[in-house]
């Protein structure tokens, strides 16, 4: 069940049947479709409307389709991405760090938006601060996220261990750690500035019944996009050449307004290692 990079309302079971059947995606040639693998951040639905413009101007660009896949945790897509099942990514910092030292991904560009976490509550709970959370249920979207890392390590700052001091629960996107806070499942949640500040993937209802107690500093680019080592470099610089170019037109203006992506830009040596201190979780013993 291959799907060109439309919106669709599918579940996300299409998408994790996709990357669970590896080998319905062969190996790209330059007659054959692209297979771009985005981490789970959002739910399906979400995913595949924000990126059909991104994923429309790498087909011009190269002249290829491009077949949109996700994988049905961090972990599991780390793991294809080490093994190559993708030809592109759009992959979280940390990881990209890891798929460039460890198995030679290429760099393409980074996002002008930065991972920063923010914890919510609602609007009549009597937590005001981080102190106040010990004791307390915290929904949070992976433990492999730098989101996650970032609530940890205000939280350990403040005197509070997360999983000792107050409960962890883990839900399966960002967007379900929302969900939680608001239908009352979580006294707090912790989820990336992206998905709170954008009200595409939050709605005006949880949006109001819900507030900020937290902001943590942005850490690092929120999206990395890397191509695989097997591509060749006048791909690589078709890349690059259209994606910094993207917000001069109508379609990439409107891509980064909606996604909050903010820009496209050089990937560079600093990024890379920005990321250098969230690695760490991504590599089991």
């Amino acid at each position: 069940m291959i799907m060109h990079c439309l919106v669709k309302r599918t579940l996300w079971a299409v998408i994790t049947l996709v990357t669970l059947c590896p080998s319905l995606l062969p190996a790209s040639s330059q007659d054959e479709s692209l297979v771009f693998g985005v981490f789970p951040y959002l739910s399906a639905n979400q995913m595949m409307e924000q990126l059909s413009p991104l994923c429309k101007r790498i087909e011009e660009a190269l002249g290829r389709k491009v077949i949109l896949v996700s994988a049905p945790n961090f972990l599991s897509y780390v793991e294809r991405t080490a093994r190559g099942e993708y030809d592109l990514v759009l992959t979280a910092a940390h990881m990209g760090h890891l798929a460039e030292k460890l198995n030679g991904w290429q760099r393409i560009v980074q996002s002008g938006q930065k991972t920063a976490t923010v914890l919510l509550v609602r609007t009549e709970s009597s937590i005001r601060r981080l102190e106040d959370l010990r004791g307390k249920k915290m929904a949070v979207g992976n433990r492999l996220s730098i989101t996650y890392l970032l609530a940890e390590k205000a939280l350990a700052e403040a005197g509070i261990i997360m999983g000792q001091d107050m409960e962890v629960i883990e839900t399966a996107t960002f967007s379900n750690v929302v969900q939680s806070v608001f239908l009352g499942e979580a006294d707090v949640g912790a989820t990336p500035t992206l998905l709170w500040d954008n009200w595409e993937n939050v709605n005006a209802e949880q949006h109001q019944q819900l507030r900020e107690i937290f902001r943590a500093q942005p850490a690092t680019p929120s999206f990395l996009v890397m191509a695989s080592p097997r591509t060749d470099q006048a791909t690589i610089r078709s890349l690059i050449d259209s994606l910094l170019s993207f917000a001069e037109v109508l379609e990439g203006k409107i891509f980064f307004q909606k996604s909050q992506f903010e820009s496209f830009q050089p990937l560079d040596d600093a990024t890379i290692e920005s990321a250098a201190p969230f690695v760490h979780v991504l590599v089991q013993p």
